[in-house]
């Protein structure tokens, strides 16, 4: 027996994806074991209620992401993934690396920053250009009246805080469970995007790393925010499971990822690789810098759940955005980490530049509560879905050698 529990007063969490999740959690605690059998679809169904497809779909994303296999006559059984080694949420050591002192309030310098000009062409190849024809611009302009409505009581605050309450909320509510993270606000830190994010962090981990994995090609402006800062950056090459950690990188103090697409080729990191970075990760005393930029949009499979997801030590520090899920010029994202690393961001930050708009905050907090941008989300998938098998038809048809 599974006994899966259904919350059925959640419109935003889909029954397969809970049945996914509970199955999932069940197979990396050890709970169920490699050559264990599922419970038949058929049989599982009438016992949730539910129609026989739901549990199809949940069996079919499980095998998909690597956690079960499916043959006929045999039914679906659990996959041996390495010996994952994970623990319950109240299980989790509230360890960090010892190099992580984060005591010292004592910063270093900022590097002069270099600044790329871009060519102007005809043709603009540059990457990550988020289409804004599909915006939600009614419900976008609804919550900015609401927002200055009430700002005569609460755009007066000016916080030393890690981003306003109810944004933090609705990222811990209705975002990171679409990764698999469970988490609090006090573990989120609100910046002004990736970029920002890693800015930050290589500002605050200067003084204790001394070296950093990434992979190439790669979005290699987060890891040279980190060399900047007199980091060693440690290339390693990128293949069809990911990257490819060489003997000096599996060394690392830090490793710089993006497990569900690599950009840009669009890679998934494999399961056993995630295992054996997270592996690495703890016999190291080293974090891993999980950038996930854009797993909002997927068509073939639902994505992969993050690293931070499975990671039971406190190793990996999550970093989230949504410039590439309403628009560029937005410059909101997100941290997900241990409270001491961000307490030490906070510290940081607000000698630095204070905060994120309050305004752009709140707007966003109440774009994400009213549902506006997963109903955006959905309807971009499937713009984005003609769109990539467009132009897999025409490179079939004139690149069939490929």
């Amino acid at each position: 027996m599974l006994h899966i529990q259904l919350d059925r007063s959640n419109p935003h969490h889909p029954y397969y994806l809970q049945i996914l999740e509970q199955i999932r959690d069940r197979i990396l605690s050890g709970e169920l074991t490699p050559q264990m059998r599922l419970t038949p679809t058929r049989q599982l169904a009438l016992e949730l209620n539910v129609s026989r497809q739901t549990v199809v779909n949940a069996y079919e994303e499980l095998c998909a992401q690597g956690y079960c296999i499916s043959r006929v006559g045999h039914g679906t059984v659990v996959v041996d993934l390495g010996k994952i080694e994970a623990t319950t949420p109240s299980q989790k050591k509230q360890t960090l690396p010892k190099w992580l002192s984060l005591a010292s309030s004592n910063y270093p310098r900022f590097d002069s920053a270099i600044s790329n000009i871009e060519a102007r062409s005809l043709i603009s190849f540059k990457p990550s250009l988020v289409q804004t024809d599909y915006l939600p611009f009614k419900a976008m302009t609804q919550a900015f009246r609401k927002v200055m409505h009430a700002g005569a009581t609460g755009l007066s605050e000016y916080e030393h805080s890690n981003g306003h309450p109810a944004l933090l909320e609705a990222i811990c509510q209705m975002v990171l469970p679409n990764r698999g993270i469970q988490t609090t606000p006090d573990r989120v830190f609100i910046t002004n995007g990736s970029l920002h994010s890693s800015f930050l962090l290589a500002e605050l981990l200067s003084t204790y790393a001394d070296s950093i994995s990434y992979g190439v090609p790669g979005y290699l402006n987060i890891p040279q925010n980190f060399i900047n800062r007199g980091i060693t950056g440690l290339p390693c090459s990128v293949d069809l499971e990911g990257i490819c950690l060489t003997q000096e990188a599996k060394q690392a103090s830090l490793h710089y990822v993006m497990p569900e697409h690599h950009f840009p080729q669009g890679i998934t990191l494999s399961p056993e690789r995630r295992t054996r970075l997270l592996q690495l990760a703890q016999q190291n005393d080293a974090l891993i810098i999980e950038d996930d930029y854009d797993s909002e949009f997927y068509f073939d499979r639902h994505p992969l759940p993050a690293l931070k997801a499975i990671d039971c030590r406190e190793k990996v520090i999550y970093m989230g955005t949504f410039s590439k899920v309403l628009f560029n010029g937005l410059r909101v994202g997100y941290i997900v980490a241990h409270p001491t690393i961000i307490q030490a961001l906070i510290n940081l930050r607000w000698q630095i530049e204070g905060g994120t708009s309050l305004v752009v905050q709140l707007w966003l907090a109440d774009l994400l509560n009213s549902g506006a941008v997963e109903r955006h989300l959905r309807r971009m998938r499937v713009n984005h879905f003609i769109k990539r098998n467009l132009i897999a038809d025409y490179l079939r048809r004139d690149f069939p050698d490929w």
